[in-house]
């Protein structure tokens, strides 16, 4: 007799395939579910704590056990010293005593709640094993420590969340950040590990960095990965956009079509919009600094974000070049690269020219007697000039008076490059998710990763 075959049957199945071709891409699922992260690259010395005896094996499987404590690591003449031990390029540290120990005690437990093995790299807290390699011919360290993904993925969620928010925000942060680390997992930026620890938007602090409340509601999504066309999605995260998120064509300079603008649902972010104020002879020594020697600044070119002109703005209103005038020389610098060196929030900004103004006033408090009995402070809004106070017929350019206090002001939006999901954004969503909506964080990432799916990877 011929069975019946449900659309729940068809969709369990055509699941079950996808995640199967994912395990194709990406290798061992068993052995996958770790990541390889540069703690240290390419310095000299560093300094490792270890709370219980650890072993040391040497890429020919010579292994030394050593007890615990402190100890300093370096390059030494071709090798690595470690306290006054002589070891190979390629050396894992693990420390074994307490690995029976988990084994015995969390035998049942997830690998997001076990205690797992910890060590101090520098005086910051991490765990799994480490890796050591000798790099630039032996004169420097890299330091790779191999952690599982759900240990990584809570380091690195920690301070990209909050534990009051809602639990579909959390879990949609979760999955994009285990999705673009396992992007990395297949694309790896260096031969030696997958990712850095300082890598823009998802910084891993170790331990230190884990919340045990967002732990537990991430874990609810332990293994979740998004996939693109059967490959893992680069699910790039930032903190707030601005109201309106950035193509990778304009972020990357690439083509990718789950990475497109998209609305943004960020507005409850304290620094939505920002400004800073920063003297002109500030700037001047800034950019002499990073080797553009202008002297004393004469102007400034860029056009209105709310009237971009595409030469030097993204279709987003995002600063893509700015032109600086000087009395010694001039320089044109990507928006990125100047509000990187003079530290703004993001690259989405206006300029203006202000007159120099105290940042507060004090006020005098009088009694009913005219008697002054104290002072209050009123802090001052800087607006700006809305207008040039210069006639040019240069388009966009603004002239300097070159005053010694002379002042500008940056007005911007968003923070950091604006692409994929944000942080707030994905808040925002979940505040607004109709009530008792199931899983409404797949909503989520289908807002900010459209054409992407889940795969459960292990």
């Amino acid at each position: 007799m011929k069975k019946n075959v449900t659309v729940n049957s068809i969709i369990k199945y055509l699941y079950a395939f996808i995640a199967i071709t994912a395990c194709l891409f990406t290798g061992d699922v068993r052995a996958s579910s770790d990541i390889d992260v540069g703690l240290i690259v390419s310095q000299y010395s560093a300094e490792l704590i270890f709370p219980s005896s650890f072993v040391a094996t040497e890429p020919g499987g010579e292994k030394t056990t050593l007890e615990k404590g402190k100890y300093f690591i370096s390059a030494n003449q071709g090798t690595i010293k470690l306290g006054d031990r002589q070891l190979s390029s390629g050396t894992v540290l693990e420390i074994v005593e307490q690995e029976e120990k988990d084994k015995a005690k969390d035998k049942n437990q997830s690998p997001s709640t076990r205690s797992g093995h910890q060590f101090t790299v520098n005086r910051q807290e991490y765990r799994g094993t480490l890796k050591i390699y000798l790099t630039n011919d032996g004169k420097s360290l890299t330091i790779v420590n191999r952690v599982p993904m759900e240990y990584y993925v809570n380091a690195v969620l920690g301070p990209k969340s909050s534990p009051i928010w809602p639990d579909e925000a959390i879990k949609a942060q979760a999955v994009a950040v285990r999705s673009l680390a396992w992007y990395y997992k297949q694309n790896p930026e260096n031969n030696l590990f997958a990712v850095r620890a300082v890598e823009p938007e998802a910084f891993y602090g170790g331990i230190r960095n884990e919340n045990k409340n967002i732990t537990k509601i991430a874990a609810l999504t332990a293994g979740q990965v998004l996939f693109y066309n059967g490959y893992p999605a680069a699910a790039y995260t930032c903190e707030s956009s601005g109201g309106m998120t950035v193509s990778a064509s304009e972020a990357m300079h690439k083509d990718i079509p789950y990475l497109q603008a998209v609305q943004d649902y960020d507005t409850d972010c304290p620094d939505f919009t920002w400004e800073k104020k920063i003297q002109a002879v500030t700037i001047s020594r800034i950019l002499e600094q990073g080797g553009q020697k202008l002297g004393r600044l004469r102007g400034y070119r860029i056009s209105d974000s709310e009237k971009p002109d595409l030469k030097d703005r993204y279709p987003s209103g995002r600063v893509k070049t700015i032109y600086w005038q000087g009395e010694l020389g001039s320089v044109t610098m990507t928006g990125q690269e100047f509000a990187d060196l003079l530290a703004l929030s993001s690259n989405w900004f206006d300029v203006y020219v202000t007159d120099p103004v105290p940042q507060k006033l004090d006020v005098p408090i009088e009694n009913g007697y005219g008697i002054e009995i104290g002072k209050k402070q009123i802090p001052i809004e800087v607006k700006g000039r809305e207008k040039s106070a210069w006639k040019s017929a240069i388009p966009g350019f603004h002239f300097l008076e070159g005053t010694k206090n002379e002042t500008i002001l940056f007005k911007g939006k968003g923070i950091g490059r604006g692409l994929g999901l944000s942080k707030w954004g994905a808040k925002g969503m979940a505040d607004a998710a109709p009530e008792k909506a199931k899983d409404y964080y797949k909503t989520i990432l289908q807002h900010y990763y459209p054409g992407t799916s889940l795969v459960s990877v292990y």
